[in-house]
């Protein structure tokens, strides 16, 4: 098996002949898996076109202009299209063997999903700058007090530097450092690249942050070694602290709560200023920490603002990320890829997502809400105490998070839910408290908005927001050949095959497609794959099905790798749903280049008009054998290697609406505060309606 494709990423800023060096040091040519992307952020001393004629293979990205580490790095990025980036410093030397070792643990051991490496100075002794424990509250006082100095690489007083660990075994650390970082580019999307907020420094350590939180466990990989000439590029030593330190600022405001972070930068501060009346005191040459002090006012801001002071340049306008709160966000990826497909483009595109937390909502600035299935998230489960906790524990969270400005978004896949869950008592309660609290609706189809506001006459003056259900094309790999799945699945070779896929629930109608299939005369095969719930409706698929050999039944949780196969046996896929709002189901087939069989209900007149006649059929009312059977005859006579065209459901443009839908939410939330507290003014909200047409 030939090595996954690996893009190294190089930021370059005046440091022609280095980076040369750098990109030699990296293993290229006909048959290597690596190809550097070489970013320049606008170079004096003629990079661009040295680096081009010393290199000819590496892709040159002009910036023009000195855009900065975490903004370079981005920009790199987007150019890739490989399975990994490695992100490298330009005053660095790959030493033999590194990189392959560092790629081949990635493949070994995915779990991890960020990789760092053993970086040495010139003459082979440990610079221990390949990766650091993250900030604390201990830590910094520890730089407050001089600890940290006085007794460097200390585990208890200088926790940061990671004790005296020599960076050779595996290890899982807090932060990865930008001077060698490996992740995989579907990884680095969801975790939503670097912070452009920070120019220098500190933007590894965010991401880091992020990467955690997103559930990975950045590792060190010894045997990738690097040669690291530590600052090559960023001028005297005053100025790179300075640097550190408006990083180290960012880091806070951007990780920490509001009243740590500002704990942290004074104890910052003091740490600076106990350094720099030390040099004074001892009449040393070095100025470092007497420049730190003195640019104190600059780099207490962070970044961007510190861009000012330390590069005498008015810092880039930065829109301030978007913090999302999702439920669910990510953690439902195992069971369906939607939610996570979702907001890796919305972060692609600038937000900050994570998984609901209540605790959270409390502790951090949130910026959006945003719930999926209600019901699932608060109403899952028998006991109806859990139900009011839970009911309880949001709703309060969510009042103070309000007062903060925070907005609830509902996605409304269905305008009821598929199983009564809880009382329905409960179930009102819950209904009410969404419907009141609400400050912006999402449907997947303009009919979705007017099902939604003719079930809830409240939503009405709610503005709303059309994006379409994304397709699963790169979620699953479709090379699947149809006689192989067809035979790993003992399928007949020869005659149609039809198939129901997905969760299997009453409203999906399963035992009826059954029957009618069972009432046709015909060579063609029926295979029902998915996990029924509840358990009776197990019963009746088995009963509906009897001894009839053309009905095979394959009633478990189909995992991520045989839906493929699945798919790739099928000529057709019918959906025979008694009620439906949005199909995923439908749009899955579709991902895998098959026709499929859907009731004209709720949005699927639209994915009709969407993907085109020929690949989308409607019947109207119940299922009939005569549906089935001019569908299979359709699918079957009508089906070449075409492709259906899925550029109205790509990820890309749904995140970059989706983000546009939250902030006219809120937007209209802001303007409706301010004419509540000028009562004079006229009032009346109106409703505002975002398609992506």
């Amino acid at each position: 098996m030939s090595a996954p494709r690996v893009d190294v990423i190089i930021v370059n800023y005046n440091t022609c002949e280095r980076t040369i060096e750098c990109i030699e040091s990296v293993p290229r040519g006909a048959n290597s898996a690596f190809r550097v992307i070489l970013v320049d952020n606008g170079s004096s001393d003629g990079s661009v076109e040295r680096i081009g004629a010393a290199c000819p293979d590496v892709k040159i990205i002009d910036v023009g202009e000195n855009i900065g580490f975490a903004r370079g790095v981005n920009r790199g990025v987007a150019e890739s299209d490989a399975v990994y980036v490695l992100l490298l410093n330009p005053d660095t030397t790959v030493l033999s063997g590194s990189l392959e070792a560092l790629v081949a643990f990635a493949e070994l051991n995915p779990e991890y999903g960020i990789y760092g490496g053993r970086t040495v100075t010139e003459d082979g002794s440990l610079d221990p700058s390949s990766c650091w424990g993250a900030p604390t509250l201990w830590s910094l006082a520890c730089f407050a007090t001089g600890a940290s100095t006085a007794f460097k690489q200390s585990a208890a007083l200088d926790p940061e530097s990671l004790g005296g660990w020599a960076r050779d075994t595996v290890r899982e650390v807090p932060v990865v450092t930008g001077c060698l970082l490996l992740v995989g580019r579907a990884d680095w999307q969801r975790i939503g690249g670097m912070d452009e907020r920070f120019f220098l420094y500190g933007e590894d350590a965010e991401f880091s942050a992020r990467a955690r939180a997103a559930g990975y466990r950045p590792v060190i990989v010894p045997e990738a070694v690097i040669q690291h000439d530590v600052g090559g590029s960023t001028g005297s030593t005053g100025r790179k602290m300075a640097m550190v330190m408006a990083g180290k600022v960012t880091y806070l405001w951007c990780v920490w709560t509001a009243p740590a972070a500002l704990a942290g930068v004074l104890l910052l501060q003091a740490g600076a200023g106990l350094r720099a009346g030390l040099e004074v005191a001892t009449r040393s040459a070095k100025r470092t920490w007497r420049d730190v002090w003195a640019n104190r006012r600059a780099w207490r801001k962070g970044y961007p603002s510190a861009e000012r002071t330390l590069f005498g340049r008015q810092p880039r306008l930065v829109s301030r990320q978007l913090r999302v709160q999702a439920e669910p966000a990510f953690r439902t990826e195992g069971a369906n890829p939607y939610n996570g497909s979702l907001y890796r483009s919305i972060q692609v595109h600038g937000a900050h997502v994570r998984d609901l937390q209540y605790w959270r909502l409390v502790t951090h600035r949130t910026d959006v809400v945003h719930l999926h299935w209600p019901e699932l998230s608060f109403l899952s489960g028998s006991r109806c105490s859990l139900h009011i906790v839970r009911l309880a524990l949001f709703y309060s969270a969510l009042a103070f998070a309000r007062l903060r400005g925070t907005v609830l978004v509902w996605t409304v896949h269905n305008v009821t839910s598929h199983e009564e869950r809880s009382s329905p008592h409960i179930r009102r309660v819950a209904q009410g408290l969404l419907i009141r609290n609400v400050d912006g609706i999402i449907a997947l189809s303009e009919q979705g908005i007017d099902a939604a506001r003719q079930a809830y006459p409240q939503l009405v003056d709610v503005p709303a927001a059309v994006t379409a259900h994304g397709h699963y094309r790169n979620e699953y790999d479709f090379a699947v050949r149809p006689d192989e799945a067809r035979k790993s699945l003992n399928l007949p070779a020869d005659g149609p095959v039809i198939v129901a896929i997905g969760q299997l629930r009453p409203y999906k109608n399963i035992p009826h497609l059954i029957e009618v299939f069972r009432s046709l005369d015909s060579d063609a095969t029926l295979l029902i794959a998915g996990k029924p719930s509840p358990i009776e409706l197990e019963q009746q698929i088995r009963e509906a099905a009897g001894d009839d050999p053309r009905v095979v039944l394959d009633l478990r949780f189909v995992p991520d790798e045989d839906i493929p196969v699945v798919l790739a046996a099928s000529d057709l896929v019918v959906l025979p749903y008694s009620r439906i709002q949005n199909s995923g189901s439908a749009i899955l087939a579709a991902s895998a280049d098959r026709p499929v069989l859907v009731p004209d209900l709720g949005a699927m007149r639209e994915l009709q008009t969407q993907l085109g006649e020929e690949w989308v059929q409607l019947f109207d009312g119940e299922l009939t054998a005569e549906d089935l059977k001019a569908a299979i005859e359709w699918a079957t006579t009508s089906r070449q290697d075409a492709r259906p065209n899925l550029a109205p459901l790509e990820w890309d443009v749904i995140g970059e609406h989706t983000l546009d839908a939250y902030r006219l939410f809120r937007a209209t939330r802001q303007r409706n505060r301010r004419r509540l507290s000028q009562p004079w003014r006229a009032s009346g909200t109106g409703s505002v309606l975002l398609s992506p047409q």
